[in-house]
């Protein structure tokens, strides 16, 4: 038999047996304990948004049209999920908070090392740094900025939970192998107790979603779908 099998079966369980301990049973949902955090919900995710970015570099895009389509698909049926929460946790009183990518100088001299590296620039007041029109801010909801991965580096959003008394948090977003298991990861090294809703994110391609998954799933996070978590909210 293959070693590596036997090792991956191996793994499996001692993380299973590990998780047992951490999660045990679904994170606590109530207005006066829990926020919901949207990671990056804004155009430069969209299909318009690399469609428009190839173009201007001038490369053709009808050859990339068959993968750009499909992740469309894969987005929208993601920021469906993610305005289902964000509408529900508005009606109970769970309050939200919006986090973008996005630059404060004009010319984004400010970015990060890694993004500015990568060519990932993101000034203030452009279409890639506007949020998706499905999960939009309302007036009155926490808004956040960074110009790097995870939200704990790139913003006061510890500050901000502490000072709301927040213990429990519910997150989505984009994406979910790079911003997103970043954040993850340091809200539940800072001690709070992480609702991952994991077909409300995804990562640029279905395959690398599920493997960002695997690496912080009942350990780091306790995982639900959407209607999962709707229907506990039912019962707040």
């Amino acid at each position: 038999m293959d070693n590596n099998k036997i090792l991956n079966e191996f793994v499996e369980n001692y993380y299973g047996t590990l998780a047992s301990g951490v999660y045990s049973k679904p994170v606590d949902i109530t207005p006066n304990n829990t926020a919901l955090i949207i990671i990056d919900a804004q155009k430069c995710i969209t299909k318009e948004y690399f469609v428009n970015a190839y173009r201007s570099m001038g490369i053709d895009v009808d050859p990339l049209m068959p993968a750009l389509n499909q992740l469309e698909l894969n987005t929208n049926k993601v920021l469906l999920n993610i305005r289902k929460i964000l509408n529900k946790c508005r009606e109970k009183g769970i309050r939200p908070i919006h986090i973008r990518i996005q630059s404060y100088l004009p010319g984004a001299e400010d970015t990060g090392r890694l993004h500015s590296s990568a060519g990932m620039f993101y000034p203030p007041h452009t279409a890639a740094t506007e949020f998706c029109d499905e999960v939009k801010p309302i007036d009155g909801e926490i808004e956040l900025q960074k110009t790097c991965s995870g939200i704990h580096v790139g913003t006061p959003v510890d500050r901000i939970l502490r000072n709301l008394n927040i213990k429990n948090v519910i997150v989505t977003g984009f994406y979910t192998d790079q911003c997103v298991s970043t954040s993850v990861r340091d809200l539940a090294d800072l001690g709070y107790a992480v609702d991952m809703i994991d077909d409300a994110m995804t990562a640029m391609s279905l395959d690398r979603h599920e493997k960002a998954l695997q690496g912080i799933k009942k350990i780091y996070a306790n995982a639900e779908k959407t209607d999962e978590l709707l229907g506990r909210m039912e019962l707040i």
